[in-house]
């Protein structure tokens, strides 16, 4: 029979090596999961959810509006951007080579890239 002091310095030393083995890699939050967190966290009202890349990272970009109400941002629309693995907001804009860029700039034309004869053909205001 084991010593009650040997049981309890191996029942520690267990607990231990359990305690420091690393945590299982959380499941990436689903599009329902993104749209139920932020519903309930910003008491708005989901319009559109679209999947994304953002850097080197997965994101849910979610389209929301506020609801109506006696208040100036009501019905105001906003896109938030959602980790899918961690589930936390990213920044609304990130460093561009011209300064701050909102997500989704990249894929917004130019005018000129489009026609480019659209330059000459009258002022672009």
């Amino acid at each position: 029979m084991i010593p009650h002091c040997r049981l309890t310095g191996f029942v520690l030393a267990m607990g231990l090596a359990v305690a420091t083995l690393p945590a299982p890699a959380a499941a990436a939050m689903s599009e329902a999961e993104a749209v139920k967190m932020i519903e309930a966290t910003f008491d708005v009202q989901v319009l559109r959810v679209r999947g994304q890349q953002i850097g080197d990272r997965p994101a849910w970009l979610l389209t929301v509006m506020n609801r109506g109400g006696d208040f100036n941002t009501a019905f105001q629309v906003n896109t938030l951007a959602v980790d899918r693995e961690t589930g936390k907001l990213l920044p609304a804009v990130r460093h561009g080579p011209s300064g701050y860029e909102p997500y989704g700039a990249d894929r917004r034309e130019d005018k000129v890239g489009v026609r480019p004869d659209a330059i000459r053909s009258r002022p672009w205001r």
